[in-house]
C-alpha cells in the first residue's frame, strides 16, 4: 500500500524549527499545518522550548491537529515548567477563561504575573484587564494602569489602547483626553480595533482632538468592514450596547457570533487576548460561509497582526472571499497581483480582481479604492487595453466617494484636456484633503 509521501526530517533541532516554520507559514512555496505540527513535535522531543508554545497554539487554534484546549494546556504547561514566558501567558489565559482546565483566577494571575514580570506584553495586557475587573477581589486601578503602561512601553497595541482608555475616562489617573487621543492613534496604527473605535468616537464628538465627522466615518467604515458590530451600528444608525469586560464568553456555533468572538479575543480590549483562540473562531466563521471572516483572516496574515506574516495564507483567504463575492477581498487580492507580493506580478489578474471588486456590494471607502485602482490600470494600459475615457469616468466616480488620489487624478486629466472648471473642482477637493500636488497644480491653473 502506498501512503502519503513524507519529507525527510531535518537533522538538527534548529533545522527542524526552520522547516516547520516554513511549512506553517508557507514561506517556501508550500504550506502544511499537519506537517509543521509533526516537525514541531520532533523538535519538542529534542527539548526545543519554543516548540512547546507553538504546539500549544496549534492545538488551541485547531491548525494541523484537532482543536483541543485540554491538549493545548498540556503543551503550554510543559513549556511553562521550562520557564517559557509565552507558555506562562497562555496558561494564564486558559485558567482565567476556564478552557482546557478548571477556571481559577488565582492560578491565572500567578502565571500571568510570572510572564508579565519577565516582560511579556501579552501577559501585562491580560493581567491589567483582570485588575480592571471590578467584580473580582483583585480589582486595582493602579495595578491595571501599571500593567498597561508596561505593555505600552513594549509598543503592544492592546496595552496602548487600554492605557488610552484609562486616560480618557480618568481611571486610576488624571483624565487627559489629548493624551488618550495620541495613544489611541498609536494603537490604531498597530491594528487595535478598540483604539480605532474609541478614536472615531473622539473625532465624532471632538474629545481631545478637533471634531471631524469625516474622519470618524472613515474609521467606523474600516472597523465595520471587519464585522465589528458597534461600528456597523454607528454606520447604520442603530442602537447598540456598550461593551463590558468578559473573561470567559460563551462559545457559539453561529458564524456571525464566531466572528464577533474572534475579534474580541484578537483585540484584547474587553476580554483577555488569545490569538490562537481568535484564529480558531475566525476560521470556524469562515468555514461557515462568513466572507467577512475570510477578509479578516487575510488581513491578519497579510499585515502580521499579532502573528507572523504569511502572504501564502493571506492569498488563500482573500481568494476564497473574492470567489464568494467579498469586494475588499477581491481588491486586496488585486493589490497582491499588481505588486507581486506573495505571488508573481500579474497585471491582468490584478485588473480582473479590481473589476470584480467594483461589481460587489461594499462600503463607499472600499468601493472608492477599487474604482481608483481599476481606473489607474485603464489609464496606463497595464493588464488591459488602455482607455483614458473610461479611466476618467472611474476616477470621477471614486472622487465623488471621497478618494483624494482619484480627485487629484481626475483634476489632472481634466486639466490636461483643457477643462479648467472641472479640473479646479476636483483639485480643490483633493487639496482640502491635504494633497500638496493638487495645491501646486491649482496654483498653476
Amino acid at each position: 500500500m502506498i501512503g502519503r509521501k513524507t519529507e525527510r526530517v531535518p537533522a538538527t533541532p534548529d533545522a527542524l524549527m526552520r522547516r516547520a516554520d516554513e511549512l506553517r507559514l508557507g514561506t517556501a512555496g508550500e504550506q502544511s499545518f499537519e506537517e509543521a505540527f509533526r516537525l514541531y513535535k520532533k523538535a519538542a522531543s529534542k527539548g526545543v522550548e519554543r516548540a512547546y508554545f507553538l504546539l500549544g497554539c496549534m492545538c488551541e487554534a485547531g491548525q494541523g491537529t484537532s482543536q483541543s484546549y485540554k491538549v493545548a494546556y498540556q503543551w503550554y504547561d510543559r513549556g511553562a515548567q521550562r520557564n517559557d514566558h509565552d507558555c506562562q501567558a497562555s496558561l494564564g489565559f486558559l485558567y482565567e477563561a476556564g478552557l482546557g482546565t478548571k477556571r481559577s483566577r488565582e492560578l491565572a494571575i500567578e502565571h500571568l504575573e510570572n510572564a508579565a514580570n519577565a516582560g511579556n506584553p501579552r501577559a501585562q495586557n491580560n493581567l491589567g484587564l483582570i485588575y480592571l475587573d471590578r467584580s473580582g477581589p483583585q480589582h486595582s486601578e493602579h495595578g491595571a494602569v501599571t500593567m498597561f503602561q508596561k505593555g505600552n512601553m513594549s509598543k503592544y497595541p492592546p496595552a496602548t489602547a487600554n492605557l488610552a482608555r484609562m486616560y480618557e475616562k480618568g481611571i486610576g489617573m488624571e483624565r487627559k483626553c489629548d493624551t488618550a487621543a495620541n495613544l489611541f492613534k498609536t494603537a490604531a496604527k498597530g491594528g487595535s480595533i478598540t483604539a480605532k473605535k474609541c478614536l472615531a468616537e473622539m473625532y465624532k464628538f471632538g474629545i481631545g482632538i478637533p471634531a471631524s465627522e469625516v474622519y470618524a466615518r472613515h474609521i467606523y467604515l474600516e472597523t465595520a468592514r471587519w464585522g465589528d458590530q458597534m461600528s456597523v451600528a454607528e454606520i447604520t444608525g442603530e442602537d447598540y450596547e456598550d461593551e463590558v469586560f468578559n473573561s470567559s464568553p460563551a462559545m457559539s456555533e453561529n458564524p456571525k457570533a464566531q466572528l464577533s468572538l474572534g475579534l474580541s479575543f484578537l483585540d484584547g480590549g474587553f476580554t483577555l487576548q488569545s490569538v490562537p483562540t481568535a484564529m480558531f473562531l475566525l476560521e470556524a466563521s469562515a468555514r461557515g460561509g462568513n466572507t467577512t471572516a475570510m477578509y479578516v483572516l487575510g488581513q491578519i496574515y497579510e499585515t502580521g497582526l499579532f502573528t507572523e506574516r504569511s502572504k501564502f495564507l493571506a492569498m488563500k483567504w482573500y481568494k476564497w472571499g473574492a470567489d464568494k463575492g467579498n469586494g475588499p477581498c477581491a481588491y486586496n487580492l488585486g493589490c497582491m497581483y499588481e505588486d507581486g507580493v506573495g505571488v508573481q506580478h500579474d497585471p491582468e489578474k490584478a485588473f480582473e480582481m479590481y473589476k470584480r471588486s467594483c461589481e460587489c456590494d461594499q462600503d463607499e471607502d472600499a468601493e472608492s479604492d477599487a474604482l481608483y485602482a481599476l481606473a489607474s490600470l485603464l489609464r496606463s494600459g497595464l493588464g488591459c487595453e488602455k482607455d483614458e475615457d473610461r479611466a476618467l469616468e472611474l476616477f470621477v466616480r471614486s472622487s465623488d466617494l471621497g478618494h483624494a488620489g482619484a480627485q487629484y487624478a481626475a483634476g489632472k486629466m481634466f486639466a490636461d484636456r483643457g477643462d479648467r472648471a472641472s479640473a479646479r473642482k476636483y483639485l480643490e477637493m483633493a487639496a482640502e484633503q491635504g494633497d500638496d500636488r493638487a495645491s501646486e497644480l491649482l496654483d498653476a491653473l
